[in-house]
C-alpha cells in the first residue's frame, strides 16, 4: 500500500512539474511573439519615417517686384502685394540704417530675384512683429527638401553661402537652420562676401 502511495505521489509530482514546465514554456512563447510583434511594428514605423526624411514641401508662387535689402523683398501673390523676410539669416541693413556690406547684399539679392518668380515656403510662424511673411525663398519649384535642392535652389542658403548674410536662428522657424549654419561656415572659411 505504501509503495503504491509513493508511486502515485511521484507520478502526481511528475505530472505537476510537467504542467508547470508546459505552462511556463507557453507563456514564454506568447511573450516572445508579443515582443517580436512590437519590435517589428517599431521597425516598420522607423522605416516609414526614414523613407519620408525628404518631406514634400508646400510652395506658394510669387513674383518679386521690389527689393528692400538683402533679406527682405516685396512680392505679389495672386495680385496681392506683401513683404517677405527670409527665414534663418540676417543680411546687413541698407535702408535707414546703413551697415557694412549692406549695399552689396542688397544688390546681390536684386540681381538674382528682382522681376523673377520665386516659390515661398513657410516654416512654423506665418509673420513677424512687422507683419512681414517669414519664408524660405526657392528659385525653382522643388518637390522635396534634399541637400541637392537646398544647395541649388534655396535662396536663403545661397545668400549665406556667398557671404551676403549671416546664419541666424529665429525660434521656432529652424527647419533648415543646419544647412544655413553650414553655408556660413563655408563662407567664412572661403572668405566670401562680408567675410573677405
Amino acid at each position: 500500500m505504501n509503495i503504491i502511495y509513493n508511486n502515485t505521489a511521484k507520478t502526481i509530482k511528475k505530472i505537476i512539474f510537467a504542467v508547470i514546465v508546459a505552462a511556463l514554456t507557453a507563456l514564454l512563447i506568447i511573450y516572445s511573439r508579443k515582443v517580436l510583434k512590437e519590435k517589428a511594428s517599431l521597425f516598420l514605423k522607423d522605416e516609414s519615417t526614414y523613407s519620408s526624411q525628404a518631406p514634400s514641401i508646400e510652395l506658394v508662387e510669387a513674383h518679386v517686384y521690389k527689393i528692400v535689402d538683402g533679406d527682405t523683398l516685396w512680392v505679389k501673390i495672386d495680385d496681392k502685394e506683401t513683404k517677405v523676410r527670409f527665414i534663418g539669416l540676417n543680411s546687413p541693413e541698407y535702408t535707414k540704417k546703413i551697415e557694412h556690406y549692406g549695399k552689396e547684399a542688397t544688390e546681390y539679392t536684386a540681381s538674382k530675384l528682382l522681376d523673377k518668380t520665386v516659390y515661398l515656403q513657410k516654416d512654423v510662424s506665418d509673420t513677424d512683429e512687422y507683419d512681414r511673411l517669414l519664408r524660405y525663398v526657392w528659385t525653382e519649384k522643388v518637390d522635396e527638401i534634399t541637400e541637392d535642392n537646398i544647395s541649388k535652389y534655396l535662396f536663403n542658403y545661397e545668400l549665406v553661402h556667398e557671404g551676403m548674410a549671416k546664419s541666424k536662428r529665429y525660434e521656432p522657424d529652424t527647419l533648415l537652420q543646419q544647412y544655413l549654419t553650414r553655408a556660413e561656415q563655408y563662407a567664412i572659411k572661403n572668405k566670401k562676401g562680408m567675410w573677405k
